[in-house]
């Protein structure tokens, strides 16, 4: 069991407070924006097993995905009547299937003759579901409709040879599956989770894009990091934008989900200030914590220089080529001297930056003394008043400015506000020391209903990069950043003497909040 000392714990709420109160549409703030609920105060340590070890892969198989509501699909998957989608989770495999116009079925994918999965990739119109063996077939609704030389299964019970089915729940346009027959119903595992997307529910959003790629690390280590801020000091220090540091960010756990709001500076002690580089973009970045400056070398190869005067010539991936400086940051040195996205710029992404002409013309109608937020958020406003006018003027600065990511137990990551970005991960097979990680951009349906969503999952290779999934934009190079140290976590785990890792007070907050209940979904079986 995961272990928790008692202590006092500071949290970002009275900041974060602050913030709301000076919001320029603080009238139209949810109340969900403003509960704070703070995990209880104490480090945990957790187990390393529940990481590397075979033993826990196999109660997961048991009693987490075997009886714990699951995203499996999105609406968008399905165009018509008749499309049906595989979703594979460890060494099981479920068929979602459109059945009617705003019905859907899942079942188990496997036929019941000799057991040959049903299909293995997603179809389209289907009007039976065939087994691609001996011919069996179903109606979708699951009903027998066909045996290919009947007269050989004597006293066969049609009624008892039904597809037998999983429980389904949708939520935001999304499906679920609980395999479990006796689960609670999805609503009430999910609580009041939509009342965290009041201003713009998951309802009104589409499936732009979905890239799926396979990590060399258990899903446990991914998807955590992915679950906090503190990770983007020393991993996306291009990130450190606003005078933000990494107490930056407002953390909050509710029932099954849990929730962080980054703001940008609220109480951190904020990085130095330094001279500006000539045209800073992908190729010449500085550090903001230490100044050094990191330049494209080309081919592959990244010169740094520290404020000193020091320098070195480093790899793609950090390594020491020659120089007087021998060690650098390895993932500026991704960000720089690896592949680029085509015409994009590090601002891009980031909720707080605005190019020098929009500023202007935002300070003249703003007033010179508008907070960088404000602009911000008038920025953000101007490109949602041509998708959706009807609300754009309401939103509050908070949803505009903020990156509010959540989790959903135990696997599902949609975020909040505007920022397109959901995660879903999930054990590569029946492999416990690989995941599949899959980023899915939900953007907002246009007020005048026409969108053409993605249907296709773009499936990226183990060893390709994420900048080769065009449609992620500068979240390629991000993600690049991240699954640098992924592998290695899994690999420092085994080689650590310790038993267990330790996880912060506040800072790690939803990673403590997902084993606590990972102790009542998992290790209370052992």
């Amino acid at each position: 069991m995961a272990s928790i000392a008692t202590r006092t714990l500071r949290t970002m709420d009275d900041p974060f407070h602050k913030l709301l109160d000076a919001d320029t549409r603080a009238d139209n703030i949810t109340a969900a924006m403003r509960i704070d609920s703070p995990i209880e105060p104490g480090p945990a340590l957790i187990p390393k097993a529940r990481y590397i070890s075979r033993d826990y892969h196999e109660l997961e198989k048991q009693h987490l995905w075997s009886r714990v509501w699951q995203q499996a699909a999105h609406e968008d998957d399905f165009a018509h009547i008749g499309d049906v989608v595989p979703y594979d989770i460890v060494d099981k495999s479920y068929l979602l299937v459109r059945t009617g116009e705003d019905d859907y079925k899942a079942f188990h994918n496997a036929c019941l003759h000799r057991g040959r999965k049903l299909r293995e990739s997603p179809a389209k119109g289907l009007d039976e579901i065939r087994c691609a063996f001996h011919g069996w077939s179903w109606e979708l609704d699951g009903t027998l409709k066909q045996v290919p030389c009947a007269y050989d299964y004597s006293g066969l019970d049609r009624n008892a040879e039904r597809l037998p089915e999983v429980k389904v729940g949708r939520w935001g346009r999304y499906l679920f599956i609980n395999p479990d027959p006796n689960c609670e119903p999805l609503e009430k595992y999910l609580g009041d989770l939509s009342s965290q997307f009041k201003v713009f529910p998951y309802e009104r959003r589409y499936k732009r894009a979905h890239v799926a790629k396979v990590i060399r690390a258990n899903w446990k280590v991914v998807q955590e990091a992915f679950m906090e801020s503190y990770h983007v000091l020393l991993t996306h220090p291009q990130g450190l934008t606003g005078g933000a540091n990494d107490m930056c960010t407002k953390y909050d756990v509710f029932g099954n989900y849990s929730r962080a709001i980054r703001t940008g500076a609220l109480e951190g002690l904020g990085v130095p200030e330094w001279d500006p580089l000539p045209g800073q973009n992908a190729a010449l970045v500085r550090h903001p914590l230490n100044g050094w400056v990191y330049e494209d070398a080309g081919e592959g190869q990244v010169r740094v220089t520290t404020p000193k005067g020091k320098n070195g010539l480093f790899t793609a991936t950090g390594k020491w080529l020659e120089g007087e400086l021998k060690d650098a940051n390895q993932h500026l040195c991704i960000l720089v001297g690896g592949r680029k996205v085509r015409g994009a710029s590090l601002s891009q992404g980031d909720p707080m930056a605005i190019d020098p002409t929009q500023a202007e013309r935002l300070n003249r109608l703003l007033g010179e003394g508008a907070s960088p937020r404000v602009l911000a958020a008038e920025a953000f406003r101007d490109s949602l008043r041509k998708v959706i006018p009807s609300i754009a003027d309401n939103i509050p600065d908070v949803e505009l400015t903020s990156q509010v990511y959540l989790t959903v137990f135990p696997n599902f990551h949609p975020w909040g506000s505007f920022n397109e970005i959901n995660y879903r991960f999930r054990p590569n097979g029946d492999n416990h020391e690989e995941c599949i990680m899959e980023v899915m951009l939900m953007a907002p349906i246009p007020d005048d209903g026409v969108y053409t969503p993605t249907r296709e999952v773009h499936q990226l290779d183990i060893d390709d990069d994420f900048v080769e999934a065009e449609e992620l934009g500068v979240l390629g190079p991000v993600f690049n950043q991240d699954t640098l140290n992924m592998p290695y976590v899994h690999q420092g785990m085994k080689a650590s003497a310790r038993s267990h890792i330790r996880l912060a007070e506040y800072n790690e907050t939803k990673i403590r909040h997902f084993h606590k209940l990972y102790d009542k979904w998992v290790d209370a079986y052992r």
